[in-house]
């Protein structure tokens, strides 16, 4: 069954969408294994996530004003000031994952990161190009 983002985007009570997946700049392995990011994840999302990002252009900007969030908190390692970001438990083709928001993003409204406890394109087979379906918990 396919389910319109609008449906997510519009508030109503659809529970799934779907987007492209597309290549990032290839920062998320940087910060995912960042020690201050990596025991947050761990204790508020219950995983530890790979070290990097699946990133999923959707159709209509990711609206998340009425999901529950989990909140990232920023934090200083060796002189460096890392941001906060907002997480979203979700499940990509039946595996545990969350999206993670960025406060500092250069990333358009409807680009989405991914972590998971996996490497997402290994364990679902994906290419750029492809179309994942993405259930919120």
């Amino acid at each position: 069954m396919e389910v319109e983002n609008k449906d997510i985007f519009e508030g109503t009570s659809a529970r799934f969408f779907r987007g492209k997946v597309v290549g990032g700049l290839g920062e998320g392995q940087y910060y995912i294994s960042q020690k201050g990011y990596r025991s947050q994840f761990l204790q508020q999302l219950g995983f530890e996530p790979f070290p990097g990002t699946l990133n999923i252009m959707l159709d209509e900007p990711f609206a998340a004003s009425k999901l529950k969030e989990i909140r990232i908190e920023g934090f200083r390692d060796k002189g460096r000031i890392f941001g906060g970001c907002r997480c979203y438990k979700i499940k990509v083709n039946g595996i545990e994952a969350a999206i993670v928001r960025p406060e500092k993003s250069s990333y358009p409204a409807n680009m989405v990161e991914i972590v998971s406890p996996v490497r997402l394109r290994d364990a679902l087979r994906l290419s750029d190009g492809d179309y994942v379906e993405v259930a919120l918990e």
